[in-house]
């Protein structure tokens, strides 16, 4: 009986030990140095509050928090380009299994009158969300500490938090960047 006991008692102690021992590691710098994913961490992550973005229909938008968006800052000088990057963001949508509902697709533009000639990628992409950057507000956050996002063509991550976290560049492959998104929704 004696020895039942025990043996309850290290059954009970064991999880809280390990989760104390853990713990204690961390914060002593005992962490990982790097991580394991394709895409740029933004460190320290840029803020979306207090932007000046307006939607297709002029009302103010702002990103909502529980939801992660993919942004895509688009010129819309090569529109073979821009359709690619579009087709891109939805089959990353379409493929992650469960979280999809989770993931928004995301256009900055900072042109109107370009905005307006791409008619057709505005038809064939109904779900994508466009989004106009009025006083270059955003633009100008992510500029001040990564390359220009209309001239980097790169996509970005934002997370539930409504920061800007993740950077995917040109040359990351479909796989890559689902690999990352299907990690972190």
């Amino acid at each position: 009986m004696n020895n039942q006991k025990y043996l309850a008692l290290i059954i009970l102690l064991t999880p809280l030990l390990v989760i104390s021992l853990s713990t204690l590691t961390f914060y002593l710098g005992y962490k990982p140095s790097s991580s394991n994913n394709n895409g740029e961490l933004i460190i320290p992550q840029i803020e979306t509050q207090n932007l000046n973005l307006l939607d297709v229909e002029g009302n103010s938008f702002s990103f909502s928090s529980g939801k992660w968006y993919l942004v895509y800052f688009d010129d819309f000088e090569n529109k073979t380009f821009s359709l690619d990057r579009y087709k891109l963001a939805t089959s990353l949508k379409l493929t992650l299994p469960r979280e999809s509902h989770r993931l928004r697709r995301v256009v900055v533009y900072k042109d109107k009158t370009q905005f307006e000639k791409a008619i057709e990628l505005k038809e064939q992409f109904p779900q994508v969300i466009f989004l106009y950057d009025k006083n270059n507000l955003f633009e100008q956050r992510i500029t001040s500490q990564l390359n220009n996002p209309y001239f980097s063509k790169s996509m970005f991550l934002i997370d539930s938090f409504s920061n800007l976290m993740e950077e995917f560049n040109v040359n990351l492959s479909f796989s890559e960047i689902f690999e990352d998104l299907k990690v972190l929704l």
